[in-house]
C-alpha cells in the first residue's frame, strides 16, 4: 500500500492568516511511498515562484528534496515560477512536460471577461529552464517517475460535452485555435485498484481525465482527485453532465481547486458531501 501526502503550495485561495500567501495558479508538493517517501514531486509552479517559495518555507517543505517537476500545461499560472523554483531546488532535476510547453499561447474570451487577446504562455525559453538545472523530458505519452507515480501524457477526448474554447496558438505561420493537447495529469497508484489523480486545470475535461487515468493504469477506483477542474465558466449543461459522470465515478475524495469556480465547488459539495474537501494554499491531505 502506497501512502500519499499532497501539500498545496499555490492556489488562488488561502484560509491561513499571515505568512501563507495565495496567487492565481497552482502548485502541489507530492510525497508518495511506503513508510518513507519514495518520490517527491512538484506538480506545477504557480505564477511567480515567489508565493511557492514563501509558502514552502512557512510550511516546512524542503524544495531541495524534490526529485522531479511535472508541468500540467504551459499556461503562465502553472509555469511562471518554474525557473525561480528550479534555482531554489538547487540541484538538477527532470522537468516533465509536453513538447508544446514553449509554444506561444493566447486567450480571447469576451463572454468570460477576457475582452482582448492576451498572451498566456510561459515567459521564458527552454534554455533558461536548462540553465537553472532542469533536465527537460518532453513527451506526448505517459512517463513513469517510479512504479507508482506517472504522468498521463496527452489525454483522449471521449466525452461529447467537454471542449476547449477561447485559446489560440501559432502553427506554421498560422494563428489557429489551441486544443491544449499539452494538458496532462499526474497519477499515483496507491494500490492495484486505487488511484490518486492530480489535475492542473483539466482543460481536457475532468471526466475525460478521470476516464483515461483509470484506463491507463487499469485501476478500478479513483481514491482521490485533487486540483483545478476548469469549470469556472462552464455552461449549466456542461456542469450538469460533468456532475452526473463524477457521481458515477464516485471518487472517495474530491478536492477541487484553482479554476474550478465557486458555483461548481458548491454543487460538488452538495452532490457529494462526504467526498468533498476544501483544499487551499497551505493545506495538506494524507491519502492511504
Amino acid at each position: 500500500m502506497v501512502k500519499v501526502k499532497v501539500t498545496a503550495l499555490v492556489d488562488s485561495v488561502t484560509h491561513f492568516e499571515g505568512p501563507v500567501l495565495a496567487e492565481n495558479g497552482l502548485a502541489l508538493f507530492v510525497e508518495a511511498g511506503g513508510t518513507e517517501p519514495i518520490v517527491k514531486v512538484l506538480f506545477d509552479t504557480g505564477m511567480t515562484g515567489d508565493v511557492l517559495i514563501n509558502n514552502a518555507r512557512e510550511l516546512g517543505v524542503d524544495l531541495g528534496s524534490v526529485d522531479a517537476v511535472v508541468i500540467s500545461h504551459n499556461h503562465y499560472d502553472h509555469t511562471g515560477g518554474l525557473v525561480k523554483v528550479l534555482k531554489e531546488i538547487n540541484h538538477g532535476v527532470p522537468v516533465l512536460a509536453h513538447p508544446d510547453i514553449f509554444k506561444p499561447k493566447y486567450a480571447f474570451m469576451p463572454d468570460s471577461g477576457r475582452k482582448k487577446l492576451t498572451y498566456v504562455g510561459p515567459s521564458f525559453p527552454g534554455r533558461e529552464v536548462e540553465d537553472a538545472g532542469g533536465f527537460l523530458v518532453l513527451a506526448r505519452n505517459s512517463v513513469a517517475l517510479s512504479e507508482e507515480v506517472l504522468t498521463t501524457g496527452e489525454i483522449p477526448r471521449t466525452t461529447d460535452f467537454e471542449s476547449v474554447k477561447g485559446y489560440y496558438t501559432v502553427e506554421e505561420g498560422n494563428f489557429v485555435k489551441d486544443p491544449l493537447v499539452d494538458d496532462q495529469a499526474l497519477l499515483i497508484k496507491v494500490s492495484k485498484d486505487d488511484l490518486v489523480v492530480l489535475c492542473g486545470c483539466c482543460h481536457t475535461g475532468i471526466i475525460n481525465t478521470l476516464r483515461y487515468s483509470l484506463k491507463l493504469t487499469k485501476a478500478r477506483r479513483v481514491k482521490a482527485v485533487i486540483g483545478g477542474f476548469h469549470l469556472i465558466d462552464a455552461s449549466k449543461e456542461r456542469l450538469d453532465k460533468t456532475l452526473r459522470e463524477l457521481s458515477e465515478i464516485k471518487p472517495e475524495i474530491v478536492a477541487p481547486m484553482h479554476c474550478t469556480g465557486f458555483k461548481a465547488k458548491a454543487r460538488i459539495a452538495g452532490l457529494m458531501p462526504e467526498a468533498f474537501k476544501e483544499f487551499y494554499a497551505g493545506d495538506s491531505l494524507e491519502i492511504k
